[in-house]
């Protein structure tokens, strides 16, 4: 428990001294959310504007930093531990390397997690943004998505040979899931198949569930399903076929 406490330590202390991991988390939401929010001001924007774009940007910004946390930035790091033989060096030592992999998934976890926090105070405090509707509903959503789209970068990372193509396959999947999901556009802006199909996604079934729940409502069975379904297959395909070297 030491060993991992410390290894979890030195993983954060890593990520805070990445520029490019600070600024996409959780440097990027919360530029969204001062850009959207001086855009969105009360005393500005009409309510049939501010009305719908608050249902939906919340919970946008918030699974927009989860896709790229886990989808882009986690799977690239991993597999550049292997590529440096750092993974290997480590199942030479008592620790041994899954631990750098559950290290690895607190940290990202953390980071959503601190995220959602400063969101959540920066559109409330500085913005007018009404608080989650349902606080309980916004915690069971968010955890399962967090679960099922660091799932979906450890399978990345596992299929992945090197830091190049870990980032292309990222951003193969990251781009589609955008638009798939409901994140690049509002889901009633979208044709109702693609919408439809969209729900059953990672990203998409993690939209959907933090936009409910923020907007009031517990979300469907049908999302919370999908995104425990999806962290167990993605998430034992990762541990069957990851390699350490």
């Amino acid at each position: 428990m030491r060993a991992l406490r410390r290894l979890t330590l030195t993983e954060l202390k890593l990520f805070l001294r990445a520029p490019e991991s600070v600024f996409f988390v959780p440097g990027l939401p919360l530029l969204l959310v001062t850009v959207f929010g001086v855009i969105l001001d009360p005393g500005d924007a009409p309510d049939r504007l501010r009305g719908p774009l608050m249902d939906y940007f919340p919970a946008m910004v918030l699974s927009l930093t989860l896709a790229i946390l886990s989808i882009l930035i986690m799977p690239s790091t991993l597999v550049g531990y292997r590529e440096k033989g750092i993974l290997r060096r480590m199942a030479t030592t008592p620790v041994g390397p899954d631990l750098v992999l559950v290290a690895q998934t607190l940290v990202s976890a953390m980071m959503a997690v601190a995220t959602l926090v400063l969101v959540t105070v920066l559109g409330t405090v500085a913005f007018g943004w009404s608080t989650p509707g349902d606080v309980a509903g916004v915690a069971v959503a968010f955890l399962l998505a967090v679960s099922a789209l660091l799932a979906v970068g450890l399978f990345i990372a596992s299929i992945s040979t090197s830091g190049g193509m870990a980032t292309g396959i990222g951003l193969f999947v990251f781009f589609p899931s955008l638009f798939l999901s409901g994140v690049a556009m509002p889901a009633e802006a979208m044709p109702p198949n693609l919408a439809s199909a969209g729900e059953f996604t990672p990203l998409g079934a993690a939209m959907r569930g933090l936009r409910d729940s923020w907007t009031g409502s517990f979300p469907e069975t049908s999302h919370l399903l999908t995104l425990a379904v999806l962290t167990c297959v993605f998430g034992a395909a990762a541990v069957k076929l990851f390699r350490w070297e």
